[in-house]
C-alpha cells in the first residue's frame, strides 16, 4: 500500500503560491547539523587517508572491505539496542523485524550497493584532475531528479548558486579535463547515483517519518543481504584468503574497526542533515568537501 506521507511537503521547506520550494528551518540548527557534517566528513576523510597512507597494512579489496564495515555498523546498532547506554523518549533504538519498513528501505539499499559497485569502476576510468568537476554535476541532477521524483521546485535564487558552483568548478578544473569515452560515461553516471541515492534517502525517511535509526539499522541490514554475493562473485574472498597474512594482527582488526565507526558516524549525521534539509543541500556539502580539504591542508 502506498504511503500517504510521500505526498507531503518536505518537512524542511514550505511553499510559496507558485510552488518554488524555501527553506524555512532556524538558520542556527541548519548551520550547526551542515558544518557537523562536514567536520565529521572531513575528519573521517583524514582517518581513512592516514590510514592507507602509514599503515602498514595494505588490504586493496574494496567490496570486502565494504562488508565488512556494514558488518560491524550493524553490530554496533544491535548492541547499542540491547544496553540502550542512552536513554530519550524521541530516539527508538530497539530493532524488530518489519516486512512493510524493510520493502519501504529496499529501494534505497539496492541503490547503495550500487555505488558501492560503481565507484571502483569509477576510480578506474575517471582520471584523478577530472573528481572534483564530475562530483559537481551531482549538484545539477540532484535537482533534476528533486524536480521529478519529490515535485521540488527550488528558488531561481538556489539554482543560481548551484549553477554558479558548477562553472566555478568547471573553470578550475580548466586544463585538467581529458575525459576517454568510458570515462565520460562513468564521469556522468557517477554523480547521477550520487543524487539518486539523496533522493531516496529523502523519501525513505519520509516514509518512516524520520525515524532516522529504524533507517540506519534497515539500510544496513539490507545492504549486506544484497552486497554478499557481490563480494562472492567477485573472487576477492579467494584472493584475501591466499595473500593476506595479517589476519590475527590486532593492529589491521583495529583499522577496520576504525573506518567502520568512522563510515556509521558519516551516515548518521547524513541522515540528520536530510531530516532538516533536502537532497541538494547534502550534495552540495559532499561537493565542497574536497574543496575544504585542500585549503585546509594548504594552511597546514
Amino acid at each position: 500500500m502506498k504511503s500517504k506521507l510521500e505526498d507531503l511537503p518536505l518537512p524542511a521547506s514550505s511553499s510559496n503560491k507558485s510552488g518554488t520550494i524555501k527553506f524555512m528551518t532556524s538558520n542556527t540548527t541548519l548551520t550547526t547539523i551542515t558544518v557537523a557534517y562536514m567536520v565529521i566528513g572531513i575528519v573521517t576523510t583524514l582517518i581513512n587517508k592516514l590510514l592507507l597512507t602509514y599503515s602498514e597494512y595494505k588490504f586493496p579489496y574494496p567490496l570486502f572491505t565494504v562488508l565488512f564495515q556494514l558488518s560491524i555498523s550493524f553490530s554496533v546498532l544491535m548492541l547499542w539496542s540491547q544496553w540502550q547506554p542512552i536513554q530519550h523518549p524521541t530516539v527508538k533504538f530497539t530493532f524488530r523485524w518489519d516486512t512493510t519498513i524493510a520493502r519501504r528501505t529496499m529501494p534505497l539499499a539496492i541503490v547503495y550497493v550500487c555505488i558501492v559497485l560503481f565507484h571502483p569502476l569509477y576510480l578506474q576510468h575517471v582520471e584523478a584532475t577530472n573528481y572534483h568537476f564530475t562530483q559537481s554535476l551531482s549538484i545539477g541532477f540532484s535537482m533534476v531528479f528533486s524536480y521529478l521524483m519529490l515535485q521540488t521546485n527550488y528558488s531561481r535564487h538556489i539554482k543560481s548558486a548551484c549553477v554558479s558552483i558548477i562553472i566555478g568548478t568547471c573553470v578550475a578544473s580548466m586544463g585538467y579535463i581529458n575525459f576517454s569515452s568510458a570515462g565520460a560515461f562513468y564521469g556522468l553516471a557517477w554523480p547521477a547515483m550520487l543524487a539518486l541515492y539523496g533522493i531516496y534517502l529523502k523519501k525513505t525517511l519520509l516514509a518512516l517519518r524520520h525515524d532516522i535509526w529504524m533507517l540506519v539499522q534497515y539500510n544496513t541490514l539490507l545492504s549486506i543481504v544484497l552486497l554478499t554475493p557481490f563480494v562472492i562473485l567477485s573472487g576477492e574472498l579467494a584472493e584475501i584468503f591466499s595473500t593476506v597474512w595479517f589476519w590475527d594482527e590486532f593492529g589491521f582488526w583495529l583499522q577496520m574497526l576504525i573506518t567502520s565507526i568512522a563510515g556509521l558516524s558519516v551516515n548518521l549525521i547524513m541522515m540528520v542533515l536530510l531530516t532538516y534539509t533536502s537532497p541538494l543541500t547534502l550534495v552540495v556539502a559532499i561537493t565542497s568537501k574536497p574543496f575544504c580539504l585542500e585549503i585546509g591542508f594548504n594552511f597546514w
